[in-house]
């Protein structure tokens, strides 16, 4: 089940990235920023928290999100292409 979601998630994250956030779009901001974050941190929660997964390999994926929230959050300060 986990690998279904992953793999639901992370083709959602690129269809996004490649029709909306490479024209930063605010939309395509949000469809990839909210979702996906929330996903890790649930993942956090049920999965490193009790220790099914090591912590560096659980660590991975929220540091590469927080990553990409910071780069695209400040790439949106610029006024958008599309809504």
């Amino acid at each position: 089940m986990f690998f279904v979601c992953a793999a639901v998630f992370g083709v959602q994250a690129i269809v996004v990235a490649l029709t909306m956030n490479r024209l930063n779009s605010r939309r395509g901001h949000w469809l990839n920023l909210i979702p996906l974050g929330v996903v890790d941190a649930v993942f956090l929660i049920l999965m490193v928290g009790p220790a099914h997964v090591d912590l560096a390999g659980g660590l991975s994926g929220p540091v590469i999100w927080l990553l990409a929230a910071i780069a695209s959050t400040i790439a949106q300060r610029r006024a958008p292409v599309s809504i």
